[in-house]
Order: C-alpha cells, then sequence, then structure tokens
C-alpha cells in the first residue's frame, strides 16, 4: 500500500498493511529541538505530504529588551492576537465589533475565487499529491471562531439568551464555510477538517439540548455538502465532550481528532467503529509525553497499536511536536510509532 491507500483504509476499517502516520508541522517544537527533531522527521516518513527541510524562527522583531518573545498582529478577520510563545496559538486581544448588533455592518473576509491561475496551480499540486497520499484541507469552525470575534464568557451568556443578532451572524458564518468547502473540494481534498473545541478537562462546555438545537443543525449541513461531493469530514475537539461526540456520529463525522487522555480508551473505540470513524490518536500530552518516561511511552505506543490492528483499522497515529518535551522522550514517541505501527 502507498500512504493513500493505508490512509483509507484506516478510515474504512478495511485492515491497512500498517498503521498510518500523520505529522503535524509544529513550529514550536521545531523551533525549540532544531535539526535532532528536523532529522528525525526526514528519518520516519509520515502518511501526509509534509516536507521536512527547515527550522522555523520567530523574527526579531518580536523579542522585548528583556529577550522575552512577545507578538501582537491583527488578522484579517480584524482579530488582533496576542502571542507569549512562538508557534503555540495566542488569545484574542482586540475585537471587531463590540455587540452582535454592531456585527451587522461587519464585513466577513471574501473567499478567494475560484478559476484564477493561484486557484488552477494550488489545484495541480493538490492533484499531483492525491497519487500517494489522501489529502487533508481547511480548518471550518463554527463555535471557536464565534469566540474569536467576541469575548467567550459573553458569548455563553448570548447563546443561553438566545440572541436574535447572534444567530443572524452566524447565517452569515455558516453561509461563509459553505462557500470555503465549495473551495476546498474544487481543489480536489479528499478529507474536509472542522475544528472547536467543546470540552474541559472533564466535561462537554454547553448542554447537549442547546448543542441539539443552535449548533447540529449546522454542522449537518456542512456536513451534508461535504458527503455529497464525496469527501469526508474530520472533527478536530480538545477536551471531553460528553454527548456532544454522540450527536457529531450521527449526523456524520467520519473521524476524530480529540484530546485522547480525557477518554476512557475502550468506550471511545467502540463508540467510533460502531459508526466507521477513524480516530487520530494524539498520544497524551498532557502528562506522558513532556512528563512521561521513554519506557512509559513505548508501551503506551504498543498498546494503542494493538488495539488499532484488532480492529482491522480505525486508527492513525497523530504526531504533533511543541514546546515542553525532552528530546529523549521525542525520539522515543517516533520510534515507537515507526516500531509497533
Amino acid at each position: 500500500m502507498n500512504s493513500r491507500q493505508r490512509m483509507q483504509a484506516a478510515f474504512d476499517y478495511t485492515a491497512p498493511d500498517k498503521i498510518p502516520v500523520f505529522y503535524h508541522p509544529s513550529p514550536a517544537g521545531l523551533h525549540v529541538q532544531g535539526q535532532p527533531l528536523l532529522e528525525l522527521f526526514q528519518k520516519y516518513a509520515p502518511d501526509n505530504p509534509e516536507v521536512f527541510d527547515i527550522i522555523p524562527h520567530p523574527e526579531p522583531k518580536f523579542f522585548d529588551e528583556t529577550g522575552r518573545y512577545h507578538e501582537i498582529s491583527t488578522d484579517e478577520w480584524g482579530i488582533t492576537w496576542e502571542f507569549l510563545i512562538y508557534g503555540v496559538w495566542g488569545h484574542p486581544k482586540a475585537y471587531p465589533f463590540g455587540s452582535w448588533a454592531e456585527a451587522a455592518d461587519y464585513q466577513i473576509p471574501p473567499q478567494p475565487p475560484i478559476g484564477t491561475a493561484n486557484f488552477e496551480a494550488k489545484k495541480k499540486q493538490v492533484l499531483l499529491r492525491k497519487n500517494d497520499f489522501l489529502m487533508f484541507g481547511g480548518f471550518v469552525s463554527i463555535y471557536e471562531r464565534l469566540y474569536y470575534l467576541h469575548p467567550m464568557d459573553q458569548l455563553f451568556i448570548e447563546l443561553a439568551l438566545e440572541d436574535p443578532d447572534l444567530f443572524i451572524f452566524m447565517d452569515r458564518l455558516e453561509l461563509y464555510w459553505q462557500q470555503h468547502i465549495d473551495y476546498l473540494l474544487a481543489l480536489g481534498y479528499d478529507i474536509i477538517t472542522f475544528g472547536d473545541d467543546w470540552g474541559t478537562q472533564t466535561s462537554q462546555l454547553i448542554s447537549t439540548d442547546m448543542f441539539q438545537r443552535i449548533f447540529a443543525p449546522r454542522y449537518q449541513r456542512l456536513f451534508d455538502r461535504v458527503h455529497q461531493a464525496g469527501a469526508k469530514v474530520f472533527f478536530h475537539s480538545c477536551g471531553h465532550i460528553g454527548e456532544i461526540l454522540d450527536v457529531l456520529l450521527e449526523i456524520g463525522i467520519d473521524g476524530l481528532w480529540p484530546q485522547i487522555g480525557c477518554y476512557d480508551p475502550d468506550e471511545l473505540t467502540r463508540k467510533l467503529k460502531d459508526h466507521k470513524a477513524a480516530l487520530f490518536l494524539h498520544p497524551e500530552r498532557q502528562n506522558l509525553i513532556p512528563r512521561g518516561t521513554p519506557a512509559e511511552i513505548d508501551t503506551y505506543i504498543r498498546d494503542w497499536a494493538c488495539r488499532f490492528k484488532e480492529m482491522q483499522g480505525g486508527g492513525i497515529f497523530y504526531v504533533e511536536i511543541e514546546n515542553d518535551a525532552p528530546m529523549e522522550n521525542i525520539r522515543a514517541l517516533i520510534e515507537a510509532v515507526h516500531k509497533y505501527r
């Protein structure tokens, strides 16, 4: 099997020749670990089309007089972000409007046009890579995009009050994502990635009833758009999302990228297999990867590899190295994944 066939077999539960591996090119890890990490990524190739040939570093202008990294920048949505660790996602510092009523005059950024020379060049690259790789594209977000644009605590109050101006904006946001999905599908992507972190360490952030009434129908329409084009839906959500996971499975996600340490492995994998949804195994990064021992990491990966092989698929090892793990643990992780896969 090539990487594309291997990844597809994992999604379909049709016994891939070995467990696929997906690498995320986190600049935080590469910046801190440097050449040793770059060489590990090059030695043990993944099943997604990432090329690791540079070590990223922040620009000197983002360091203050004490040598501390501190970047403030405003994106195309008009959100001002503050970043305190290079390569690690920041927090909104200023918002483009003060209320959902004011958002009526807010201009959502335009979609890139289909059919331009730039579009055709991107499409050509996607189609070339599809010979060997299953292609993931996008990062569609409803809930997270809302609290990027407006303070999270206020958002929860307005959801509870069912603010009509919020719902009007959500309709506009859904239309934006419909158009964006059409753009990604036109480029030829096989899998459209969604991402909204619906969990805390122990439970979901909102009630199942509120999720089903307000968010699930919007996700359903977007998922249907993906499925009607013959592509798959892949959903990222950190924390323990409780019954929200059941709703997402019922409305059609094809894969889940969770915070794995929040779940019982038996219950999680049973649910996913029952719905023929694949799992990104993102090894437990709060404690195991930064604070565990190489032997503990090896055992952890071996046990998950055995589970995936017994399931005849469904599992994809996901490797994302940030700035907080010792090199011996990183090496143990990557070597174990490729030893047991």
